[in-house]
């Protein structure tokens, strides 16, 4: 598929200044018009664990409703541009209101272990959906790795019993796999796998830990299409007690199942807290569930019953034939695909762009959090598969401050939350276009991402997006301080450096007196721009 293209050239974008006394921080952006635009997108933004660059990345569509995900090209190829990726629904499919398009997307990128994404396409504002990669040589507080090694008879069985796993004090996670003897490694085809060596990969993380989190299966404890006891699938969050993921090959084999169960053992976190606010005890029953990246799905386990004390811990033990990744806790299902959040306040009446983090909470516990950029026509946001009960929404500014928060309202209605006027001066940014033959300037510019940092600094901060070439905020201050800007456009960047601001900055795109056609490219531009008028 492929989108009709009226118009694709390389611009001078002026956002700041009067053009005659102020030079423009954003030139030579490509930008496209069109008359068959994608109405519904997602935005992921991929880091390291720690915020950093992973450089390129392999995206790929793997599972869910994919027909209808393009790039914003109408292509299905997916390129990470400074952290960013982009999916669009097909604008000839109607995204309707409570029924998200829902897909996973495998992230791998060198040095980093592999990402599988839920992405959910609602049709109100999706926000940026944050994706941190790992390393697995440095990982992040709350984890424990241990590798070792077993060895294995004749015929490619254990010849007595063994005990592996791996443990961290000071994060209290301990994993403990109990391997009988005589147990066989089976490949994924359920063949004996013959080697006289087994090795044996064991992480055990606390999912509750926000830096841990990233090694969770989509970075999220919301879930999509999980499998529950009874066979039927259901969407919801969950409460993870422990989580583990374990991996074994013999001579390179990677071994998906055993020829007889395992016992794994998970020590509970001690941040765990039911749902039901009552106190853990040795009558408490959890519930496991599995994850293979082949058939990314949460698949149930068994039921089993917690064993300790509250003086010396709780530990939860299950067993298997399969190997994977294992979470053990609470699955708390969703009333709603999606919870719709509308934002009220004068300023976005204004048409100030407001950027904001939204953090879910379920009793106290953060399940979910995403940034979303706010303004005229996107003030309603959505969130994916929160439990109906007990959830607290918080506001953040991109400096951390609480602005507002308040109880998500009941099942199947909005939530309406006031946010007040931001602090600060307001700095207007706004680009319009002008065809060589025309007078009238255009507005009908596509949207990308813009961030901002100071010049001099390294760390790139979220300055919201820029709708139609507009684009109101109090983040940067109109007092001489320089910035750089990056703009990201479908697989396209740029950066310009060392660019200063005044409140209200306006440019025209064109040939006519107090226009720009760029300074790097000017006649290059001016070229592309009268050819592409043509077709308007």
């Amino acid at each position: 598929m492929k989108f009709k293209k009226l118009a694709i050239y390389t611009m001078a974008f002026t956002l700041l200044g009067a053009v005659a006394s102020c030079e423009s921080p954003l030139k030579d952006f490509n930008l496209q018009i069109s008359t068959e635009v994608i109405k519904h997108s997602a935005v992921l933004q991929v880091a390291g664990a720690d915020g950093s660059d992973v450089g390129s990345a392999t995206i790929r569509l793997i599972g869910g409703d994919v027909d209808d995900i393009y790039n914003l090209e109408g292509r299905k190829t997916f390129q990470l541009t400074n952290g960013f990726v982009e999916f669009g629904v097909n604008p000839n499919r109607e995204v309707m209101p409570g029924a998200p398009v829902t897909f996973q997307v495998e992230i791998a990128a060198a040095g980093y272990t592999t990402q599988i994404v839920t992405v959910a396409i609602s049709n109100v504002n999706n926000g940026v959906q944050a994706v941190r990669l790992v390393r697995p040589m440095n990982l992040p507080d709350g984890a424990a790795s241990n590798t070792q090694t077993v060895a294995l008879g004749a015929n490619g069985a254990t010849t007595s019993a063994v005990t592996v796993g791996a443990s961290d004090n000071s994060s209290g996670v301990e994993i403990s796999i109990a391997i009988p003897a005589g147990t066989q490694f089976l490949d994924a085809n359920g063949n004996v796998i013959q080697g006289g060596t087994l090795t044996v990969n064991t992480l055990g993380f606390d999912a509750l830990s926000e830096e841990a989190l990233a090694l969770f299966p989509g970075g999220s404890l919301q879930a999509e299409g999980v499998i529950g006891p009874d066979g039927s699938t259901s969407s919801g969050t969950f409460n993870p007690a422990a989580a583990t993921t374990i991996d074994m090959n013999v001579g390179g084999v990677a071994v998906r199942q055993f020829s007889q169960p395992i016992q794994i053992t998970m020590d509970v976190s001690p941040d765990f807290q039911l749902s039901t606010g009552a106190a853990l005890s040795p009558t408490t029953q959890l519930v496991s569930y599995s994850f293979t990246p082949s058939d990314p799905v949460w698949t149930y386990q068994q039921t089993a019953t917690v064993t300790g004390s509250a003086g010396s811990g709780y530990n939860l033990s299950f067993a298997t034939d399969h190997l994977t990744t294992f979470v053990g806790g609470e699955f708390i299902e969703s009333c709603a695909a999606v919870s719709e959040i509308t934002f009220t306040g004068e300023w976005i009446a204004q048409g100030f762009t407001y950027p904001v983090t939204v953090e879910a909470l379920h009793h106290g516990q953060l399940i979910s959090t995403r940034t979303f950029s706010v303004s005229q026509g996107n003030q309603t946001i959505a969130l994916q598969n929160l439990p109906a009960n007990d959830v607290t929404i918080v506001v953040r500014n991109t400096s951390g401050t609480v602005v507002a928060q308040g109880p998500l309202a009941a099942c199947g209605t909005t939530t309406q939350l006031a946010i007040p006027n931001p602090p600060g001066t307001f700095v207007t940014l706004q680009l319009y276009v002008r065809c060589p033959t025309n007078t009238t300037p255009i507005t009908l510019l596509p949207t990308f991402q813009m961030e901002y940092r100071v010049t001099g600094t390294s760390r790139w901060s979220y300055l919201g997006e820029v709708n139609n070439g507009f684009l109101s905020t109090t983040l940067l201050k109109a007092d001489g301080t320089r910035y750089d800007f990056r703009a990201t456009w479908k697989n396209r960047t740029k950066v310009v450096g060392a660019k200063t601001v005044t409140e209200s900055n306006i440019a025209t795109v064109g040939i006519q007196p107090g226009d720009i056609i760029g300074e790097k490219a000017g006649a290059t531009n001016l070229a592309i721009l009268t050819e592409e008028c043509k077709g308007l």
